[in-house]
Formats: structure tokens, C-alpha cells, sequence
């Protein structure tokens, strides 16, 4: 009786052990799964392709921020700016970006040796701390970082106006277009 009686036990154990295992590995799984969910959706950030011609966002409403808390007046970092910024999946992304003095800016950006593949928008932005321009998608909220590196540069950056290091990091700078 008592073999039998510790055969069902171990059993039950067995049993028991599998299921975790079993848990842990689906729990594995659906981790793994959300993990390359949120880094497919961070790599296709802002990549708009569509045969039909571009879409563009369209300013739907303009604050009126003269000054941030550096005292940069708008009026100083108005202009296009230009360059090409590095891509994962093709050479590059020809980026245009106009800065009014209002407040507004106008986007483009082409991405290099891909058929379709051009993007724009249209909205307001900000100066945050550290001189540091946060561009706003008015159809998905969707911000940008530039931090202004002097009168004639952007550079782009994170919400706290990290650079780029190393020899990547002069390939993320935007160059103010001579009038």
C-alpha cells in the first residue's frame, strides 16, 4: 500500500512541477512576444509609406510659447533645416524641417532606395529645458527631440536632450539651410 500510496504522490508532483513548467514557459513566451511587439513598433516609429502619395498630419491648433524657460526666443531658430539621418533598413532618411516663429513646423522625410517611402506632418512644437525642440504629430501625439546646438544646428536627441556618442552622432545633425 505504501508503494502505491508514494507513486500517486510523485505522480502528483510530477504532475504539479509540469504545470509549472509549462506556466513559466508560456509566461516566457507572451514576454518574448510583447518584447518584440514594443521593439517592432519603436523601429517603424514615424515611417509612413503609402503608394496613394503621403500622409500628412495637419496642424490642428498653434500655442503661442515665445520663450522657454532658457529664454530662447523663437524668432532665433526659425528656418529649415536639413540633413540625412541614419536608418536600420535602408541608407538613410533625407529629413527637411521647418521651424516658424509661431510655433508651427512642416516635416518631410524621405526614406533612401525605399519605393513609397516618404513621410510628413505638419504642427506645433515646443522649446523644453535644456534648448531642446519637442516636435508633436497632431494625429497620434507623437513626439520628436532636437536639441538646439547652436544658431545654425539641430540635433536629435531624447526628451532630455542626451546626444548621440560616438562616430554615429554627427550623422543625427540637422543643418539650418542658407536664405
Amino acid at each position: 500500500m505504501q508503494k502505491v500510496c508514494s507513486k500517486q504522490i510523485k505522480a502528483y508532483f510530477c504532475e504539479k512541477n509540469s504545470l509549472k513548467k509549462q506556466y513559466s514557459m508560456k509566461k516566457k513566451l507572451v514576454l518574448t512576444a510583447a518584447v518584440i511587439a514594443a521593439l517592432s513598433v519603436v523601429s517603424c516609429n514615424g515611417k509612413k509609406t503609402n503608394s496613394q502619395g503621403a500622409d500628412q498630419d495637419s496642424l490642428s491648433y498653434a500655442e503661442n510659447d515665445s520663450l522657454n524657460s532658457n529664454d530662447i526666443v523663437l524668432d532665433s531658430i526659425a528656418g529649415t533645416y536639413e540633413g540625412t539621418l541614419p536608418a536600420a533598413d535602408c541608407p538613410g532618411i533625407k529629413t527637411v524641417l521647418t521651424l516658424n516663429a509661431d510655433s508651427t513646423y512642416q516635416y518631410s522625410a524621405d526614406y533612401l532606395e525605399r519605393k513609397d517611402g516618404h513621410d510628413e506632418a505638419s504642427g506645433i512644437f515646443k522649446v523644453l529645458a535644456n534648448n531642446v525642440v519637442e516636435i508633436i504629430r497632431p494625429s497620434s501625439g507623437e513626439a520628436t527631440y532636437f536639441k538646439v546646438k547652436d544658431a545654425n544646428s539641430l540635433i536629435m536627441t531624447d526628451s532630455l536632450g542626451t546626444e548621440p556618442e560616438g562616430a554615429m552622432a554627427k550623422h543625427y545633425v540637422l543643418t539650418k539651410k542658407k536664405k
